[in-house]
């Protein structure tokens, strides 16, 4: 099971609150191997995550409303489909959420085959690629004519971004460099 510690310093925890996190990975706990397809009814994720039903049925809601799950009617029942979500930001202003499908299956195949390729230097064997959706974020707005995402961000929005660019490196890396530097003047 893969976590992203971006979640954490993205704010998608603090968005969502421990409750819904707790109740996301234990679905991602749940998913089929090959699918990612996961069939818990809500008692069995309010035992596992020590929440009352009504507590995980809300937390469910909240997960489809950040987009961290799908759901699929299956006969009488749900399927749900865990997500994983990558905010993509313009400095404080969210462009866009890049979502996948949790497929634990081919997420070991791609991260393998990355993993090879960064360290053998040859091109990626196999599809690099894995189906997206590419939600716009608020006030952008997907523009069919020039096939691509439009709005407004206030410049104040990007100034915070451009003044940490502007300061180079924490001093923990600059550091470390320094010290770098040092040993190959040896």
């Amino acid at each position: 099971m893969t976590t992203q510690r971006d979640l954490f310093e993205s704010g998608i925890v603090a968005e969502i609150g421990a409750n819904a996190f707790a109740t996301w990975m234990a679905l991602k706990w749940h998913s089929d191997y090959a699918t990612g397809h996961a069939f818990p009814g809500v008692r069995r994720l309010a035992e596992l995550v020590g929440l009352n039903k009504d507590t995980v049925a809300r937390c469910l809601h909240t997960l489809e409303e950040a987009k961290l799950l799908r759901t699929v009617a299956r006969g009488r029942g749900k399927t749900y489909i865990a997500r994983e979500r990558l905010d993509v930001r313009l400095g404080d202003v969210v462009a866009c959420h890049v979502v996948v499908d949790y497929v634990p299956a081919k997420l070991r195949e791609k991260l393998l085959g990355i993993e090879h390729a960064l360290e053998s230097g040859e091109g990626f064997k196999g599809e690099a690629f894995v189906d997206v959706e590419i939600i716009p974020g608020p006030g952008f707005a997907w523009d069919p004519e020039s096939r691509s995402l439009k709005g407004k961000v206030p410049a104040r929005a990007l100034a915070g971004s451009m003044e940490d660019k502007r300061k180079g490196p924490p001093k923990e890396i600059r550091e470390q460099l320094e010290q770098l530097r040092l040993g190959l003047k040896k």
